[in-house]
């Protein structure tokens, strides 16, 4: 756990591959807890330990990797999207999930409580279908809802322009950013960074949901700029295999972009 300024704590999986962060967010109100992680450990146990406050669930989008708990909350809020409607719905099964605990997929061992037999993501219900441009009240905490796709169809980045923070999900993290799944658009992913950057008046930190729980923002200039030469076809690459798919990844300093092996994303 960290903690990154007032009232808001960063939860991080640190013993899974995938090195998930969810983040709960504190007003003076309510809280929420900003995705519900891998569902290993009980995070709603964890997150209770730090307010009183009665706390709803916002997903950055609807990956099992940030959804895997939402069964345990009550108010579950998520981009209104076919793809989140269909995780809502379903959930995700053993045989998805049961490969995330495979040979070199952890790093520490399980919880005592948790049963790798029948490890899968239930479906959820969902309170609140988001819609761009709604905004979260807190109580003395408003987060704008920016539609951010790219990574995903239902992507979204939470803004809190008093606390000049910006929340990017998967849109945005110190890693290999995946553009290769199914609904991935580079081009949408441009358009999505070009209009995270015309806000960057409003914050100072990213706040991502993978790897590191604070990052300057100007590193969101330097992936638009490399997306933008992926997409024009002037970056060089790697064919390779990542998650059971074959796709090019191109490599920069301080994090990677994989797009599809068909080509750039034209």
């Amino acid at each position: 756990m960290y903690k990154i300024t007032h009232d808001v704590y960063a939860f991080y999986e640190p013993g899974q591959f995938e090195e998930v962060i969810s983040y709960l967010v504190v007003g003076n109100d309510r809280a929420i807890l900003l995705d519900t992680g891998m569902g290993i450990g009980n995070v709603r146990k964890l997150a209770e330990e730090f307010t009183r406050a009665p706390i709803s669930v916002v997903n950055t989008h609807s990956h099992y990797d940030h959804v895997a708990q939402n069964h345990l909350f009550e108010n579950v809020a998520i981009f209104d999207a076919p793809s989140a409607r269909r995780a809502s719905e379903n959930g995700y099964s053993k045989a998805v999930m049961g490969p995330m605990l495979a040979e070199g997929m952890l790093s520490k061992p399980l919880p005592d409580d948790f049963d790798p037999g029948n490890y899968s993501v239930p479906p959820f219900n969902v309170t609140w279908w988001l819609k761009d441009g709604d905004v979260i009240d807190l109580g003395g905490r408003k987060l704008e809802v920016i539609h951010t796709p790219g990574h995903s169809p239902d992507s979204i980045c939470l803004l809190d322009r008093e606390a000049r923070l910006l929340w990017t999900g998967d849109t945005y993290y110190p890693a290999a950013i995946y553009l290769h799944l199914p609904g991935s658009d580079i081009d949408l992913f441009i358009m999505s960074y070009e209009r995270m950057i015309a806000l960057s008046s409003h914050y100072d930190l990213l706040l991502p949901s993978h790897n590191e729980p604070c990052v300057e923002k100007a590193e969101l200039r330097r992936v638009l700029q490399a997306a933008r030469e992926i997409k024009a076809g002037n970056a060089e690459y790697v064919e390779g295999v990542e998650m059971g798919t074959r796709n090019r990844r191109f490599e920069y300093e301080r994090f990677a972009i994989i797009t599809k092996s068909s080509g750039n994303g034209d």
